[in-house]
């Protein structure tokens, strides 16, 4: 053997083991049964991701998962951005919205536009010494869009790397909307609340008790004053019958008996196209603490639309300057009633100031059998906190996250330690991901899910079945046909290809690469290039041959001439799928990946492998007529 040939051999000879130790981790986790794979996990964590890590990772259509797709509301930025609203401001952003849900036009020129139609100015509304013409404004809030959209992006792969799921695939798509691909995920419900919840983290002080009574006194007045416009004696939200309320919490739904009254008065109410939303125990103001509302849950919609009403608004303002009714995170008494807070506007402490958040068990006699999420504060946060507390020594504090109260505890001595609690949380599952979201922080504006797709396991398992199937068809009857067209040339060719999809099998999972549907596609793909090169380069030996030349010079020019020729068809076909691997996504994106490394290998296979072995055959035994 020649030591050109033989050199070339021991480089083949090399590829072909490095192949074999890439793969074999691949081959190993593959042969484990899902049992054995848990066992690994739970007796040697590092061991199994280190295995797993060097495996080729199937893609969401393979092995099942979540596709989503979200938008951030520019909608609800523009209001948290806004200095101040009108109705003219919510009315056009609830135009601009139903127009833009029709079509592809970009959200804030809508806004602008529609503004305008109405004689109004962008500008009364976004006004600062930073930016004070339109332009400025609009300009000023489209940097504001992009960096949420940035920022969301960044907050979603931070929460889902903390989840733990292998490979996701988050990116950006167009201006508002963000891919999320989660292969593998076996809970798409807790899932979908881990990604959509904007995690607004706020500390807020409940409003004084003697408010909150007047409030609810005139709330319930109001109410009254719908159900008997004639009855100007209406019973006070604390003579309601209470009986027993503060000893068991079964007793309260005798508060809410229904007024046999309320018949004879059922004519006067349908006047009023909100009829249907007044009756008698809608609320009432808890006795033990003379500031927690509590509602039945199944009046829970109405008194919500009550609550939205000019008259009960104007109340609020009235009575409580500065502040707004938030709803209890969960149902109370056995699931009968939901709170309600009157919670100050203000917000004296937010969740940018947290730097840990861990669940635990707690800790509370109280509480047995629930678990909390313990917050560790900043310095400046902590400087704050105990600012807060030791002032308010007495006053309740409301845990408001995403607009909702998950705790509304007395103050008891100011804290001091940088730490704070959220208790009442059911399961591990739920304290694990509430520490997720907080520890990644909020969302800078809430997310729609404009589209999800879950793909089951069973049906991941189809399509390998399926893929698997539909590429070994291919190939069987690919070296099938070069065995009968080319003879033993053609079995030399079907040895190629066989090491051309183990090859680009090891470099997916060199690459820790992600094996999708299209994927297996680009493979098969690849299959009928490789066989296209040889066939070129078959033709052309046979083409030398017919001439007269002998097997050696006939496969050295055969080579020579083909080599340009596969090249040219194989650079345009890679640049083609570069193209789609940098400005696809998803499935498109697997297609192209598995593409680029099929043409590499399948130039590798085509050119050095055969003519290797053509050259060691010609080279080691006399060689009188070549099979092709």
């Amino acid at each position: 053997m020649k030591s050109k040939t033989r050199n070339r051999f021991i480089i083949v000879a090399a590829v072909l083991l490095l192949a074999a130790y890439f793969l074999y981790p691949t081959f190993k986790f593959s042969m484990m049964s899902e049992a054995e794979k848990e066992k690994l996990k739970i007796e040697n964590q590092k061991e199994y991701f280190e295995l797993k890590s060097k495996t080729i990772n199937l893609g969401l259509d393979l092995q099942g998962g979540m596709h989503v797709v979200l938008e951030v509301d520019v909608k609800e930025l523009l209001k948290r951005l806004a200095k101040n609203v009108d109705d003219v401001f919510t009315t056009t952003l609830l135009e601009t919205e139903k127009r833009v849900e029709k079509s592809d036009e970009d959200f804030l020129a809508v806004f602008d536009e529609l503004l305008q139609e109405k004689g109004g100015n962008i500008t009364r509304y976004y006004y600062s010494p930073d930016h004070r013409t339109r332009d400025e404004v609009l300009k000023y809030l489209r940097k504001q869009i992009d960096e949420s959209v940035d920022r969301a992006l960044e907050i979603l792969r931070n929460r889902v790397d903390e989840f733990g799921v292998s490979e996701p695939t988050i990116q950006k798509v167009g201006d508002r909307r963000i891919i999320v691909e989660l292969a593998g995920v076996t809970d798409p419900t807790r899932v979908r609340k881990l990604i959509g919840r904007t995690a607004l983290l706020e500390f807020r002080l409940l409003e004084d008790n003697m408010v909150s009574s007047r409030v609810a006194e005139k709330i319930n007045n109001f109410i009254q004053s719908k159900i008997n416009p004639y009855d100007t004696t209406a019973a006070s939200v604390e003579q309601q019958d209470t009986t027993g309320a503060k000893d068991e919490a079964i007793s309260l739904d005798k508060m809410f008996a229904a007024d046999s009254e309320q018949k004879k008065t059922e004519a006067v109410a349908q006047q009023d196209s909100n009829a249907y939303l007044f009756e008698e125990g809608l609320f009432f103001l808890n006795p033990r603490d003379k500031q927690t509302f509590l509602v039945p849950t199944d009046k829970q919609f109405k008194f919500q639309k009550i609550l939205q009403m000019p008259e009960v608004q104007r109340i609020i303002a009235e009575e409580a300057t500065g502040a707004e009714f938030l709803w209890g995170s969960k149902p109370v008494y056995n699931g009968q009633y939901i709170p309600l807070y009157l919670v100050r506007k203000n917000i004296e402490l937010s969740g940018e100031s947290i730097t840990d958040a861990n669940p635990q068990r707690s800790h509370d006699p109280s509480s047995f059998g629930q678990y909390e999420v313990s917050l560790t504060l900043n310095d400046a946060g902590a400087r704050t906190f105990a600012r807060v507390t030791g002032a308010n020594v007495g006053k309740r504090l409301a845990i408001v996250l995403d607009n909702k109260v998950y705790l509304a505890p007395e103050i008891r001595v100011k804290i001091t330690n940088g730490r704070a609690v959220i208790t009442g949380l059911d399961n591990i599952e739920e304290a694990q991901d509430l520490s997720i979201v907080l520890k990644a922080g909020a969302l800078p504006a809430p997310v729609k899910f404009m589209e999800e797709r879950t793909v089951g396991p069973s049906l991941g398992q189809d399509s390998i079945n399926a893929g698997t199937f539909s590429a070994f068809m291919g190939l069987v009857i690919v070296m099938i046909f070069m065995i009968i067209y080319y003879k033993l040339s053609g079995l030399i060719a079907d040895l190629a290809l066989v090491l051309n999809i183990v090859f680009i099998m090891a470099v997916m999972a060199y690459f820790h690469a992600t094996l999708t549907l299209p994927g297996i596609a680009g493979i098969i793909l690849t299959i009928g290039m490789a066989v296209d090169a040889n066939v070129l380069i078959f033709e052309r030996v046979r083409e030398e041959l017919e001439k007269g030349k002998t097997i050696r010079a006939s496969i050295d020019v055969g080579y020579g001439k083909a080599f340009i020729t596969i090249v040219d068809a194989n650079v345009t076909t890679f640049i083609a799928a570069l193209v789609l691997y940098t400005y696809g996504s998803g499935p498109i994106q697997g297609f192209a990946l598995t593409l680029m490394i099929g043409i590499l290998s399948s130039l590798f296979t085509a050119i050095v492998v055969t003519r290797v072995i053509f050259d060691y055959v010609l080279e080691t035994r006399p060689v009188k007529r070549l099979s092709i």
